[in-house]
């Protein structure tokens, strides 16, 4: 199953702050590997892997960008798509590319979330994980599975918010 429509919004939380994923009205049901292509290309700017937007075509690997960029989002504080920002900034997948280029990680997270910040260790691996899921090419991302393992670790900060796509994942397939 590909939710298509991956995005903050779409992620509830309960009484005791479980996420739930919502919104499966764009959801669509794909064998395991399949592809599907559409003239129709569905789901929220900014949260779109690239290749579904320019070519139709929609696999798993487009839920792992939008994934990405919701990791990226809880991560950094910052919106998909902001034209409030400086013109380098607007797009959140350009800027954090960017700003891991340029060897600037601390300053990708949220100057909001509770001292002390995540350990560097910690950070990396997040970062990794948010970059290899925003990969250019649909084949190099990772599939849910492989994520769940990368970011196992009792001290990892966002763990059952972003772990809440995963089990989704997981029981449609």
């Amino acid at each position: 199953m590909v939710h298509r429509d991956i995005k903050s919004s779409n992620i509830l939380l309960d009484k005791r702050w479980n996420p739930k994923v919502s919104d499966f009205g764009m959801a669509k049901v794909l064998g395991p590997g399949s592809s599907y292509v559409t003239t129709r290309v569905m789901g929220t700017f900014g949260y779109v892997a690239p290749e579904y937007a320019s070519t139709g075509m929609l696999n798993e690997s487009s839920d792992v960008y939008s994934f990405g960029v919701l990791l990226m989002e809880l991560i950094s504080g910052r919106s998909p798509v902001d034209y409030n920002r400086p013109a380098g900034e607007v797009n959140l997948v350009e800027w954090f590319r960017g700003m891991v280029g340029a060897r600037r990680v601390e300053d990708l997270v949220d100057p909001r979330i509770p001292a002390p910040p995540p350990p560097p260790r910690v950070l990396n691996r997040v970062l990794l994980v948010c970059l290899r899921c925003i990969d250019a090419d649909a084949h190099k991302r990772p599939r849910m599975g492989q994520i769940v393992h990368m970011l196992e670790g009792d001290e990892f900060p966002f763990r059952t918010v972003l772990l809440c796509f995963v089990k989704f994942a997981r029981r449609s397939k």
